[in-house]
């Protein structure tokens, strides 16, 4: 319960104080590696859009094609997270095989080299983006927030207007978003300024919620987790896609045919779990350190002092709105830093090892409670390790480094054989785990791995002239290992 706990008190800490829409919803991409196409609608009844409220009924927009297409970077320009939240509306749908989305927002990959390929990917076959698109709008077309006949139209400009969609996809080291607006003199409308995308969202997320209802007699029942009454009561899946029947390892999952014991939670947990969800993927997660797979990092504070306690936070925010979080320094060395937390009170870190895979996540490992000392005195092992190895000045003396050192070091063993990039990954996971557990590594299958593939890296045309670098790498892996073991007696 120490990671739901933790999740829990960090969704109320940074809970929506203007909106009770913005802790249902998330940022649609990563901060400075994500663009968007923008997509200007062109609105025949824009002044009736102006007099509109949310909430009231609304007559349905009148597109009446596209009027302009640009490339902008995700997230730019001035305003709060909660701010900017509202303006995209984003919230992930509740399964990949989901055709409507919450908001006219969709998210693509990084383009190809091939314009040829990237052309394919708009706009040919049953998966494309131009089909996801048609399937979004025919939703709103059908639940009447567009005229009738809107879709075909937009469609038939799409296809009109797709060189100039391309253009605005050429940057191969970029995720996209296509966000779709409207056209006010040129200035554009994100979906949560327009009233009838912010009445679409909470239609169906009103939909959605009455259908994960688990209080099937539509009485007053107990929440679960915070013991108060509600008629609402929804399984805590809708917050984590892994927390299901197939995984009876993580709460709340248990056997099928127990579901009448299902842990349920209601609408006011639901909003709280969601906004610490959202908050801990765009603050408190690393995505850095091991390919594909993403780090949650989540602190949980101990103290009697309320005062304290509150100061705790106020410093994890201040550092989440740095310059030093900007410029992606990893919370794992910012918090071995002794000004960061310091005495009266503790704190432990929960990690959760996650990978994301068309819409599922998938829980690699997670490691609860690991003190604040055992952290800090990583980093002094690694700091000696590097200090007292020959040929190391290239290499920085941070604990985040040498989590990374890792997954590299072993990442490069792998040659031709693609089966065993998993494998690889899947060992660096393990040891970086039994490091945060403080268990004992066993530092034999290493040199076993490295003894078994010497031949092939020697001989390998693209690594043969790299070797030495290889060796050196796994050298001082190695010895920060057994240094780690030596110590285990001071660090548990």
């Amino acid at each position: 319960m120490g990671f739901i706990d933790a999740l829990y008190t960090l969704g109320k800490e940074f809970s929506s104080t203007t909106n009770e829409i913005s802790d249902y919803l998330s940022l649609p991409a990563t901060i400075g590696k994500t663009k968007e196409i923008r997509i200007y609608l062109k609105l025949e009844n824009y002044e009736q859009l102006e007099s509109n409220t949310i909430g009231e009924k609304l007559e349905p927009l009148k597109i009446s094609g596209i009027s302009k297409i640009d490339e902008a970077d995700f997230f730019a320009g001035n305003g709060t997270e909660e701010e900017k939240k509202m303006k995209y509306l984003y919230k992930e749908p509740p399964g990949s095989n989901t055709s409507w989305r919450y908001s006219p927002v969709l998210r693509i990959s990084k383009p190809k080299v091939d314009r040829e390929k990237n052309s394919k990917a708009f706009s040919e076959g049953s998966k494309s983006y131009f089909t996801k698109i048609e399937k979004m709008f025919m939703d709103m077309e059908e639940m009447n927030y567009f005229e009738k006949g809107t879709v075909e139209k937009l469609m038939e400009e799409l296809n009109n207007n797709l060189d100039k969609i391309l253009a605005c996809y050429t940057d191969k080291n970029s995720n996209y978003l296509i966000v779709f607006g409207i056209d006010n003199n040129s200035n554009f409308l994100y979906p949560g300024e327009i009233p009838h995308f912010r009445n679409y969202f909470n239609e169906k997320l009103n939909n959605e919620l009455d259908k994960k209802q688990v209080n099937s007699t539509k009485n007053s029942s107990k929440c679960n987790y915070c013991g108060n009454t509600s008629d609402i009561l929804v399984n805590f899946n809708l917050v984590f896609p892994f927390a299901t029947f197939d995984k009876p390892n993580f709460l709340p999952a248990i056997n099928e045919k127990f579901s009448h014991k299902i842990y349920k939670i209601c609408d006011d947990c639901l909003k709280t779990f969601t906004r610490s969800k959202s908050y801990v993927e765009f603050n408190l997660s690393d995505d850095s350190t091991i390919y594909k797979i993403q780090i949650w990092i989540i602190p949980e504070f101990f103290t009697i002092d309320k005062n304290v306690f509150d100061m705790s936070f106020k410093k994890l925010n201040n550092y989440i709105s740095s310059d030093q979080h900007s410029k992606e320094e990893s919370l794992l060395d910012y918090i071995t830093d002794p000004n960061y937390i310091e005495d009266p009170y503790t704190a432990v870190f929960h990690f959760l090892f996650l990978e994301d895979n068309q819409s599922q996540l998938i829980i690699h490992q997670m490691i609860e409670d690991v003190p604040l000392t055992r952290i800090r005195k990583l980093q002094k092992i690694w700091e000696n390790t590097v200090q007292n190895f020959e040929n190391t000045k290239s290499i920085n003396n941070k604990l985040s480094t040498a989590f990374k050192q890792i997954h590299s070091s072993l990442r490069r063993l792998v040659l031709k054989e693609k089966d065993e990039i998993q494998v690889m990954r899947n060992l660096s996971i393990d040891i970086i785990g039994k490091l945060l557990s403080g268990e004992k590594i066993d530092t034999k299958i290493l040199k076993q791995n490295f003894v078994a593939r010497i031949p092939k890296l020697m001989n390998d045309k693209t690594q043969s002239d790299r070797f030495y670098f290889i060796l050196n790498d796994f050298l001082i892996i190695n010895e920060f290992l057994t240094n780690y073991n030596k110590s285990l007696g001071v660090l548990v």
